[in-house]
């Protein structure tokens, strides 16, 4: 206490601008030390008060200052402090300066608070919407602590004092039950500040009803001779006792008032209609009128007819499915086939009116009829079920856990209804089942966590649930085999339209992935990912370099500002293999195409690639922090991808980059890169690193690359068609090596030193560099153009960093590029852009990458070449297809929007 104090002392010394006598000393001292007293209560929203008294008298000025956790309070200058929801969780500590009468400088430091208290402010649930029978009520929560919006808040609503079952939701819908019953919500959660909140809200009135209005409709057909008959539809029950009368045309059949009217001849070319008066079951008049049939005939009318597939939903594999067939011109069972459906395949030998789907859970249901209506009319009627067939229905955690613990089996769906399921015991499917959500219904699971798909099982699923506030569960094979969550190693595992949201402050392991694959061909698709808010290294997806061919599409990843951890380069949105061992060079044939990334928190690699032929195209991404790093492996392709940062860094650690690339056969093509600010020798919009090549001792390297670098191939690296736009390093020939190199620097190497290393670095990446694009200084709109950028203010403004001799000049092409910057190129190696090989500028097609050229500085005023560019449709840059660029840049690209995908959609990518 006493060196922090003294630390306190000497930072308001050096604000003050006085000098503090520390001498203590007391042979010709004659002063007295005052004190001081600090009074109120550690709470936020309070005030604290200090106090001082010096027995020696204070008759000038007292200067104050106050400290949270020992940080000067920017501002509190005053003897009080008003306490904030800054200062919660922090102890507060007051300074006290002056000069008493004895003319002794003294300054003196309270003891500190206990940490600021949040006040407990009681949450609150109210109820919107109407009291009636069919409205939906919906519980709103509303809480001065705050509630997160990964919070979990469980419901329990109530009929007076009666609580509903199953009502575990936001929202009530009113049903017949409910009727002259007043309805409460308790809803439970705990709020931002770590209280435990449990609101009730006020009564509703009595739940009231409101007229549902009947129908009549007429069935049989308005043939001469031919029998009508009016049939009443009313929800709130139709009475033994209703008046009828049928009309021809407006005017009334005189003496036609029963249910059934026989069409007569006099009524030819007219049409026929119905009224109905009555009283409902429920006390409500009605008076309903029904359409007019086709004008009478003497000739059969042949009316359309219907079948509905009759059951309750949700439809379960040992409940029977009829067929119900309508014809007003009538049928009779003998004359009607039945041909039964799922997912769209004919089932064998089903061709009854009833059918009960024992196989098929998880398919959607159909029936088709064909047959010959009793006036000799032929027809073919279909009709499909709005949802699959299930196995089992849980609607709690004890039913599910009881569920999983009694074995899956092959085929298996289970159907989760609306709930919190929290804290699951771990989960192991070992067959091909499905774990989903019943279509209409949210469950959402919590907790710790661990799913095991096994490696023998084929085809399992999980789908439409809501992951909230997750961790791995600890001492499961998820946490011990892989850190994961969600850890597949069987064969089409499907995961989709499932929603992963935040993860738990206190984690039991730091480096977490959300869905880690083994195994083969799973497919990850239509999911919302977001909020990965505290893990400190791990991935949303990671792939195993041993596994193949898994599909990844149409997922919406998002994020928040909130996780710190953008310095740590071990935390990824994806690891697309995860060795760097010799599986790095298997050909794992991963797709990862047409997702949306926004704002998520990663380190300097956004996407850690390692593995070969991968497929990484289609997607768009939005602020996030690091890049596409091309690591270990070799021959993957990188196309038609947009990357934008519309903000700038943090701080050095934050290093967004488009893509990093070693020089191993990769093709980088028609990508859309803009805002690229970090000026990190590894970051930039397009890197060429040796780094991954020196990582395993003595500075060689690893085995995949090794085995990569043996095997046979062209490692040419294709980098053609690209855009990269406001980007303080556009393209880079990093220095960067790694730590077990013997030299710091790449353009330090020498073939003396690490002759291995010096010849897989300088002067061998191989590039075929083609029709690019680069260009500062385009400032309209940073969301498809990036940061905004000022070549004027920002000196490191150059197309090309070249610090180390990293290009083969000799077997490279440099052809059709344009550059629009405020100098050509920057860094050691200038020889490369010197020599008259390959690199020259305005050869070759190549446009002029020289000095003053960026579109801000008016490059025709500087006698320098006009970009010729335009907007396209899909908002980006463009070069103009008419003009002398018109070959370089990237083309017909899709921005994804947030609606497009993740969880719910349906937005599929157009081949054109």
């Amino acid at each position: 206490m006493k060196l922090k104090s003294f630390a306190l002392c000497a930072i308001a010394a050096a604000m003050a601008g006085c000098t503090i006598d520390t001498d203590t000393s007391t042979d010709n001292n004659q002063n007295t030390l005052g004190s001081i007293a600090l009074t109120g209560t550690a709470k936020d929203g309070d005030t604290l008060t200090v106090s001082v008294e010096d027995p020696d008298g204070i008759s000038g000025s007292v200067s104050y200052y106050w400290y949270a956790d020992g940080a000067v309070i920017e501002g509190a200058n005053s003897n009080t402090l008003t306490l904030t929801e800054d200062h919660i969780g922090k102890e507060i500590t007051a300074q006290a300066m002056y000069t008493d009468e004895g003319g002794t400088n003294e300054s003196h430091i309270s003891d500190p608070t206990t940490a600021v208290a949040a006040v407990p402010f009681d949450g609150t649930v109210t109820i919107s919407g109407e009291a009636v029978i069919g409205n939906t009520l919906t519980a709103n929560v509303a809480d001065d602590n705050g509630i997160d919006d990964t919070t979990v808040i469980s419901y329990e609503w109530f009929a007076g004092s009666n609580s509903i079952d199953g009502e575990v939701t936001s929202e009530l819908t009113l049903t017949e039950e409910h009727f002259g019953e007043v309805i409460t919500v308790q809803a439970t959660y705990q709020d931002i500040r770590g209280f435990d909140e449990s609101p009730t809200s006020a009564p509703t009135a009595a739940v009231t009803r409101e007229n549902t209005e009947g129908t009549v409709d007429i069935t049989g057909t308005p043939t001469v001779g031919n029998t009508l008959t009016a049939e009443i539809t009313d929800a709130d029950g139709v009475p033994t006792s209703v008046s009828y009368q049928w009309f021809a045309g407006d005017q009334a059949i005189s003496g036609e008032t029963s249910a059934n009217y026989v069409v007569e001849d006099t009524y030819l070319g007219e049409t026929i209609s119905v009224q109905v008066i009555y009283t409902d079951e429920n006390g409500f008049d009605e008076d309903n009128t029904s359409a007019p049939t086709v004008a009478v005939t003497d000739k059969l009318v042949d009316a359309a007819g219907t079948v509905t597939i009759m059951g309750t939903a949700p439809y379960l594999v040992d409940a029977p499915l009829t067929a119900e067939l309508s014809d007003d011109n009538g049928v009779t069972e003998a004359n009607v086939s039945y041909t039964w459906s799922a997912d769209g395949q004919v089932i064998a030998g089903e061709t009854s009116k009833t059918f009960t789907p024992t196989n098929h859970a998880g398919a959607i249901i159909s029936v088709s009829v064909n047959y010959t209506d009793d006036d000799g009319f032929t027809a073919t009627v279909t009709d499909e079920l709005a949802s699959v067939v299930y196995t089992t229905i849980v609607n709690d955690v004890n039913e599910l856990n009881t569920t999983l613990s009694n074995g899956l089996f092959n085929g298996q769906v289970v159907g989760l209804n609306t709930n919190v399921y929290a804290d699951l015991d771990a989960i192991t499917i070992d067959k091909s089942a499905t774990l989903r959500a019943l279509e209409g219904e949210s469950p959402t699971i919590t907790g710790d966590l661990c799913i095991h798909v096994t490696s023998e099982t084929d085809g399992a699923k999980i789908q439409g649930i809501t992951f909230a506030n997750i961790d791995t569960k600890a001492g499961s094979t998820c946490a011990t085999e892989e850190s994961a969550i969600i850890y597949s190693e069987g064969a089409n595992f499907v995961f989709s339209h499932n929603t992963m949201g935040g993860d738990q402050s206190d984690l039991n392991t730091s480096d977490p992935q959300w869905v880690m694959l083994k195994g083969s061909a799973a497919l990850v698709e239509r999911n919302t990912f977001t909020d990965r808010d505290h893990a400190t290294a791990g991935s949303i997806i990671k792939m195993s370099s041993s596994s193949s061919d898994h599909v990844i599409q149409y997922n919406l990843f998002k994020g928040t500002d909130a996780n710190p951890n953008y310095s740590n380069s071990s935390l990824h949105l994806f690891n697309v293999g995860s060795t760097t061992g010799t599986d790095a060079a298997n050909n794992a044939n991963f797709t990862i195409r047409y997702n949306r990334v926004e704002g998520v928190v990663t380190g300097r690699r956004m996407m850690r690639v390692q593995t070969s032929n991968a497929q990484i195209y289609g997607n768009t991404i939005i602020d996030t922090n690091g890049g596409i790093s091309l690591e270990d492996g070799g021959f993957n392709n990188v196309s038609d991808n947009i990357i934008i940062r519309t903000t700038n860094i943090a701080d050095t650690d934050d290093r967004p980059a488009g893509i990093l690339a070693t020089p191993f056969g990769h093709t980088i093509s028609n990508n859309y890169i803009a805002g690229i600010r970090s000026s990190n020798k590894e970051a930039g919009g397009i890197v060429f690193t040796a780094n991954p090549l020196s990582q395993a001792d003595g500075g060689v390297p690893n085995s995949g690359n090794q085995a990569v670098l043996d095997s046979a191939g062209d490692f040419t690296l294709t980098v053609t068609n690209n855009t990269i736009l406001n980007s303080v390093q556009p393209i880079v020939f990093s220095t960067e090596i790694g730590s077990k190199a013997p030299v710091g620097d790449c353009d330090e190497l020498t073939a003396a030193l690490a002759p291995e290393l010096f010849a897989i670095s300088w002067n061998f990446f191989k590039i075929n560099f083609d029709a690019n694009l680069i260009a500062n200084g385009l400032n309209e709109n940073s969301a498809t153009q990036g940061l905004a950028f000022d070549s004027e203010d920002i000196s490191s403004d150059h197309a090309f960093e070249y610090d180390c001799d990293l290009v083969d000049r000799g077997n490279s092409s440099f052809t059709n590029n344009f550059g629009f910057t405020d100098s050509y190129y920057h860094g050691d190696a200038k020889a490369a852009w010197d020599t008259n090989e390959v690199l020259e500028t305005n050869a070759n097609g190549n446009g002029a990458f020289d000095t003053d050229g960026a579109i801000d500085q008016n490059p025709a005023d500087n006698g320098k070449e006009v970009p010729e560019l335009v907007t396209a449709n899909n908002g980006l840059v463009e070069t103009d297809a008419n003009g002398a660029q018109a070959a370089a840049g990237a083309k017909g690209l899709y921005y994804i929007n947030e609606s497009d995908v993740g969880a719910g959609s349906t937005w599929t990518m157009s081949n054109n």
